[in-house]
């Protein structure tokens, strides 16, 4: 699933990320509401965690502005230390559930996965994968589907994926890539790491006249590039 985060404490959304990608979801990040809002008008998210305060507006009037773009658009509250008061104005103004920060793994997906499965039967029928630069993520099947074909990946695999075109054009880091799709095992070698993503490359047929490079990238981990395959025909 898509799920957009709206968290201004850098550190912490790079926490509840890790997470979410983990849970095998799609994670983008907003330093505030007004990046979210404007591309919330033309891309369809199936959940919105957002911190009570968004950097620029509440959480009561950022769920009242995303409610308007993505009307049936579940809504996750998160709070420090919340009080009694918080809590109950964050659900009169329409939050499905509250948070305390910093999140607790578990929990938090537990919650998100319980609000997805409410969702689900509200959402569009055409909106059931989640869909990047062509690539359709089926998370509950773990199977990616793609030229008008689908392939099927282990769940590692699919995790490794995702996180990768959900990275597209950004290096991610090995101990990145490790706590998101290993869990931050401490027994998981660098070799494995690299058979996974050849497996990936090879699947999902990440290759230069496909218009993708999948380039491991020296002492710090991986990079998926998209490009057009004129350009890449036009420099070979």
């Amino acid at each position: 699933m898509r799920i957009a985060l709206i968290e201004p404490d850098t550190g912490h959304a790079k926490l509840v990320t890790r997470l979410i990608f983990a849970g095998g979801h799609v994670c983008q990040h907003f330093p505030t509401s007004a990046p979210f809002l404007a591309q919330a008008a033309d891309q369809f998210f199936d959940l919105l965690i957002t911190e009570n305060w968004a950097g620029d507006h509440s959480a009561e009037d950022v769920i009242a502005r995303a409610r308007a773009v993505l009307p049936s658009l579940p809504v996750i509250v998160m709070m420090v230390e919340p009080r009694e008061s918080q809590i109950v104005a964050a659900l009169h103004a329409g939050a499905d559930d509250c948070l305390a920060k910093p999140v607790r793994g578990p929990e938090m997906l537990a919650r998100v996965d319980a609000l997805l499965r409410r969702a689900a039967l509200r959402r569009p029928a055409n909106r059931r994968h989640d869909v990047i630069r062509g690539y359709a993520f089926d998370a509950a099947n773990f199977a990616v589907t793609f030229r008008d074909r689908t392939v099927a990946l282990t769940p590692k695999e699919f995790r490794f994926a995702l996180l990768l075109f959900s990275n597209l054009s950004r290096p991610v880091s090995r101990a990145h890539i490790m706590e998101t799709v290993w869990a931050r095992r401490r027994d998981v070698r660098s070799r494995t790491v690299d058979t996974h993503a050849s497996r990936v490359r090879s699947k999902l047929e990440l290759r230069p006249e496909n218009g993708y490079s999948l380039a491991p990238l020296y002492g710090y981990g991986y990079r998926l590039d998209a490009f057009s395959t004129d350009a890449a025909v036009s420099s070979a």
